[in-house]
């Protein structure tokens, strides 16, 4: 579908609510047939009655133990499940010298028969639509897509939720706009009664909505920055993308895994704040013994063969987030020591990478990715997501369409299962359409808190223009 026809409906539905369709009235009663009744025909029927009631109660009690006994594994299993979190929070934080400390608390939880929840997205309406018209040729600007992208499929999710019975009011709110920027959502009081906020916003709104979370009690969700923005101390904030020190952490640890003892070249930069970041996380491990080259620009052969052991396969990673530099450096390495065969260690953005999908162009690499996203289209969500959305559009989703539709239904489900302060079923993604979140409470290295981060992190392997999900 045109995306002129996007925006207009994105018009038509800047708050969109999600509620059951009124209950029909019952029918009426069929009239009754009139049977003539001997006396000893009604004694017997009496009989039979008493017997049919007796054997419906023993049915009913029998039924009612099932569903108690299957109450009683599902609670059990979920006590196994949070157990089995927080042994594994508490190894992680003994692992990196973190103060074991008191899981967070929160109040009391609130089951309610409708939930209202609150989308946040950077949709640029005001300047993509004037005069009922879109204002933009063709394509629509870089800087919207993922926000239109997001609501597309928070639109996909609601329908779904509608036609499967929940009763949610889910009101999305373009930011941008003048009408409905925080400042003005917070004079008009929009979120007093928000059961749940969520954000596919920049970095810079968050710690405003974060604050604001934490002074009202509220659960805020980010669901497509990986930038925590410097929220610290806010139990209500959940960081749905992993943050860069999460993604090196993996890297450290899989290094640290497959290759102990051994000494790893490093090709790292600090030209840039991220890239200086990713340099300081990946270090941060101490399993791992690292030779380190350091280069502002394309480092020479002769300053790679310093690191390097033309010998034997080299293990090599590479903490710059620059998908033009990673392109070049890894083309750099595959040309110049064309014997010699390389497993490289590269950023989350680097699966943006092309080439990484061509057979040909890095033959003697082995590129390992994290990514916290994994689309197996044989999921019967994503199929169903990838129909829905090209009979809309007529085309295929971006990530962003799918993180729109696996967060409205996993914290729908999260909302309906345990009430408003779900937190304590975070371990329960039975739910989520795609991946496995582990939502996790995140404390610094005194033990203070942080927040809430999923740490779901998976590393695709590219080899010879294919790609493996480990």
């Amino acid at each position: 579908m045109n995306r002129k026809i996007i925006i207009a409906f994105l018009l038509a539905l800047f708050a969109c609510g999600i509620t059951d369709a009124a209950h029909a009235a019952n029918p009426k009663k069929k009239k009754a047939k009139k049977h003539a009744v001997k006396p000893e025909q009604a004694s017997s029927a009496t009989e039979d009655d008493n017997d049919y009631q007796d054997k419906k109660i023993s049915r009913d009690e029998k039924k009612k133990k099932r569903l108690e006994r299957k109450k009683q594994r599902k609670e059990r299993r979920e006590q196994i499940r949070q157990e089995k979190a927080a042994e594994k929070n508490k190894r992680k934080n003994e692992s990196e010298g973190i103060k074991e400390n008191k899981p967070f608390k929160y109040p009391a939880t609130v089951f309610k028969s409708k939930y209202q929840v609150h989308i946040l997205a950077s949709l640029y309406l005001d300047e993509l639509v004037q005069k009922k018209s879109v204002t933009f040729k063709n394509k629509v600007p870089d800087k919207a897509v993922p926000g239109i992208s997001f609501y597309e499929g928070v639109s996909i999710a609601a329908d779904s939720l509608k036609r499967a019975g929940f009763d949610i009011d889910l009101f999305v709110h373009d930011i941008t706009s003048s009408a409905e920027s925080l400042d003005s959502l917070f004079f008009k009081h929009v979120f007093d009664s928000a059961d749940l906020i969520i954000g596919a916003v920049q970095t810079a709104d968050i710690p405003r909505i974060a604050d604001f979370a934490k002074a009202h009690k509220v659960n805020f969700v980010s669901a497509l920055s990986p930038s925590d923005a410097g929220v610290t101390n806010n139990k209500y904030f959940t960081l749905l993308q992993p943050s860069l020190r999460s993604h090196c952490q993996k890297i450290a640890a899989d290094v640290a895994n497959r290759f102990p003892g051994m000494k790893v070249p490093l090709i790292y930069r600090t030209t840039s704040e991220a890239d200086e970041a990713a340099y300081r996380y990946i270090t941060g491990s101490k399993k791992v013994n690292y030779a380190p080259l350091q280069c502002a620009s394309l480092p020479s052969r002769q300053e790679l063969l310093s690191i390097f052991d033309t010998t034997k396969p080299n293990i090599v990673v590479v903490p710059v987030l620059d998908r033009a530099f990673a392109d070049s450096l890894l083309k750099t390495i595959s040309r110049n020591f064309s014997a010699v065969q390389f497993e490289v260690y590269g950023m989350p953005s680097w699966s943006a990478l092309n080439n990484l999908r061509k057979e040909d162009v890095f033959p003697n690499l082995s590129v390992n990715v994290t990514t916290s996203l994994y689309i197996d289209m044989n999921n019967p969500a994503a199929k169903f997501l990838a129909n829905a959305y090209k009979k809309l559009y007529g085309s295929k989703p971006s990530e962003s369409v799918y993180y729109g539709f696996e967060t409205t239904m996993w914290y729908a489900s999260l909302l309906k299962a345990y009430g408003t302060m779900f937190n304590s079923g975070y371990s329960d993604n039975s739910a989520a359409p795609f991946t496995k979140f582990e939502v996790v409470q995140l404390r610094d290295k005194d033990g203070g808190i942080l927040y809430n981060g999923n740490q779901h992190i998976l590393l695709s392997r590219y080899e010879g223009g294919t790609v493996k999900i480990q």
